[in-house]
């Protein structure tokens, strides 16, 4: 910024890196209001000092500078890595009651706070609408079954709920762009029966609209996926450790690359939270075993998108070689359903972005959803 002396200029590129891996690191987010350019928020501009984190030990006079130059960084799409979208206003479910989401707390003995003993699950909404809410039910209670959690429902109780906390946030939703996530996690509790919250939480469709035109940059780390012989993959726990690490490596170098994790055979797995796919010079779809990573719900949405297309799809093992020779590759996630990605480890995939098998996808997906799925992001570029 031209505006900082020159002898600071350094010293701001060097704090604003300090700052993410210590908010990364912590499980921390810089929180910027939403009025962050007017002079209600801080005469001055400034991002209020409460946003800085109290435990980051930079000099006090950079403070200000330090969070202007942050708030500049945050408008990209690289608020995803530092940014929280924030549920305040929303309804949630907390243990058998509704209540507004900022007066949900969770003890500090709980087991999950503690050792990161829980399970969660993520929908979202497509016009409004859960999609696919029995399949990611399903896959919920196996995970609760699989470590030794409560169920505290059936499947339909799940389902009801879930629906029900749609429609107590329908008010809210239309300032969240029309659409939202909806998580249910479960905890043992501390004694009198299991922690159950679920919340609505905003998706950031502005901040990766750009990913829907460019592409995403993916990044293969040195840390390996846990082995189901440690830690079954296919389980969808509040233990996220392993990809955490693997995703504070990949931003270090590049804020804006997306990681993608090898398992401990060498063979290609999955990422934080999204599974990875790669479309063959012959036009075969490959993605990893299920043994080896989460079964995504939208994951099996486009092998059942590619099967009713015809295009051959294999679950299989794969390694960097194949990723290399490979003319395309995408992201699938609940809220990504199909990101294309431009590149792999720095290096260009041949089809471009959309590759025409990418663009067929997202198109078959959509029908299934019942909304343009690319559409809903690039409209935020316009």
């Amino acid at each position: 910024d031209p505006r900082h002396k020159p002898a600071e200029r350094p010293f701001l590129h060097s704090a604003r890196r300090r700052i993410r891996q210590a908010f990364a690191a912590r499980g921390d987010y810089l929180r910027i209001p939403n009025t962050l350019q007017s002079r209600d928020t801080h005469s001055s501009g400034h991002l209020p000092m409460r946003a800085i984190h109290p435990k980051l030990k930079l000099p006090s006079k950079m403070l200000p500078r330090i969070a202007r130059c942050l708030s500049s960084t945050a408008q990209g799409s690289a608020a995803d890595a530092f940014l929280s979208a924030s549920s305040r206003g929303s309804m949630a479910f907390h243990s058998g009651e509704w209540k507004p989401w900022e007066s949900c707390t969770i003890p500090l003995d709980d087991p999950s706070f503690r050792y990161g003993y829980g399970a969660f699950d993520t929908l979202r909404t497509f016009g409004g609408t859960l999609f696919r809410p029995h399949a990611h039910i399903q896959r919920f209670q196996r995970t609760l079954k699989s470590v030794g959690l409560p169920q505290p429902y059936s499947d339909e109780e799940w389902v009801s709920l879930l629906n029900e906390c749609v429609e107590k946030n329908s008010s809210i939703r239309k300032t969240w762009g029309g659409d939202h996530w909806v998580s249910v996690r479960v905890t043992p509790g501390t004694g009198s029966g299991a922690t159950v919250v679920i919340e609505a939480q905003p998706i950031p469709f502005k901040a990766r609209a750009s990913l829907y035109r460019d592409g995403a940059r993916v990044s293969i780390p040195s840390i390996r996926r846990t082995p189901p012989e440690s830690l079954p993959p296919r389980a969808k726990l509040h233990q996220y450790m392993n990809q955490i690490l693997g995703d504070l490596e990949v931003k270090g170098n590049d804020p804006e690359a997306w990681s993608v994790m090898l398992d401990t055979r060498g063979y290609v797995a999955e990422g934080k939270s999204y599974n990875f796919f790669i479309v063959t010079e012959d036009g075969t779809l490959k993605t990893a075993r299920p043994q080896y990573v989460l079964e995504g719900v939208a994951r099996s949405t486009v092998l059942e998108c590619a099967e009713d297309l015809g295009i051959p799809t294999e679950e299989c093992d794969y390694d960097v070689y194949d990723v290399y020779n490979s003319s395309e590759a995408f992201i699938t996630a609940t809220s990504l359903c199909v990101l294309p990605v431009q590149s792999v480890n720095g290096r260009k995939l041949s089809a471009g972005v959309p590759g025409p098998i990418s663009q067929k996808l997202q198109q078959a997906y959509s029908d299934k959803a019942g909304i343009d799925l690319v559409e809903q992001y690039l409209t935020y570029l316009r």
